[in-house]
């Protein structure tokens, strides 16, 4: 009998094979951020971060009752808000 112990890795599921109909082009789900992480993204707090989803002021992503964010819509938000400097 051997004795010895398979080690256990810890970290990403592996990846799934995609369907050729899948448009992964255009949603990167491994991209989808929480309030928390998002908040961090934006140098705020995630109570403000909620506040914005809730004010329809920020676009996000329902899966099932998570709300999650992409980058690429807290970057609209952000490219959105700027003010450009007056010279």
């Amino acid at each position: 009998m051997d004795n010895q112990v398979t080690p256990v890795v810890v970290g990403r599921a592996p990846a799934r094979a995609q369907s050729p109909n899948c448009r992964t082009e255009t949603h990167d789900l491994e991209g989808l951020l929480d309030f928390e992480s998002a908040a961090v993204f934006l140098s705020t707090s995630p109570r403000h971060v909620c506040r914005l989803w809730q004010e329809r002021r920020i676009a996000a992503v329902k899966v099932g009752k998570a709300v999650r964010f992409t980058r690429a819509d807290l970057l609209a938000y952000i490219e959105h808000h700027r003010v450009e400097a007056v010279r």
